[in-house]
């Protein structure tokens, strides 16, 4: 038996989840860039979901699902952190 076939389905969008959560909570460190972690967090969610749907009960994909939603929320508290301090600056200056 090939290794293709010993995998369950739905692993790559599993592991395209988990990868895109870690991938996003590197982001909140770049400013407006936590923007791009806000995004991935949405996309590395639905693969986690299309993933579900597809028959996948590995712990690969909750710990994709967890990750991608963490990178969710922390993304957008970094990025509404970072519009905060702009706005406050700009206060600052006028």
């Amino acid at each position: 038996m090939s290794e293709q076939q010993s995998q369950a389905p739905g692993h790559g969008k599993a592991v395209a989840s988990l990868v895109l959560g870690i991938v996003g909570i590197v982001f909140w460190f770049f400013g407006y860039s936590a923007i791009l972690s806000i995004i991935l967090g949405v996309i590395g969610i639905f693969l986690a979901a299309s993933a579900k749907s597809d028959g996948n009960t590995e712990g690969i994909r909750t710990a994709g699902f967890v990750l991608s939603l963490i990178t969710l929320i922390g993304g957008a508290i970094a990025f509404l952190a970072c519009v905060a301090c702009i706005g406050g600056l700009a206060a600052l200056g006028s």
